[in-house]
């Protein structure tokens, strides 16, 4: 492998690992989002009103869908890294 591809690859594997710093990241904050939708949802609950609980329930889901997102970016992540150190080791042999 030529110096420049290999300049590529480690860019490409640096670029991976940040990428996914941030979407841990993401995952915490949507994560405490959804903390407090439920909790939001709990009051509504208690309080009786009902269009309360409808919107808490539309956040819960929409949030929901949102982590359950960034959890599968996270593993195409992993998997990319996996395919370019896989490239990074084949190269070196």
């Amino acid at each position: 492998m030529t110096e420049g591809n290999e300049e590529v690859l480690r860019r490409s594997l640096d670029a991976v690992d940040r990428h996914r710093n941030r979407l841990l990241v993401g995952v915490a904050v949507t994560a405490i989002v959804l903390l407090a939708a439920f909790v939001q949802g709990g009051k509504a609950v208690h309080s009786g009103n009902t269009s309360a609980f409808l919107h808490a329930i539309m956040i819960v889901l929409g949030v929901w869908t949102t982590l359950m997102t960034l959890v599968v970016v996270i593993q195409i992540t992993v998997m990319t890294k996996r395919i370019l150190r896989a490239i990074e080791l084949a190269s070196r042999k």
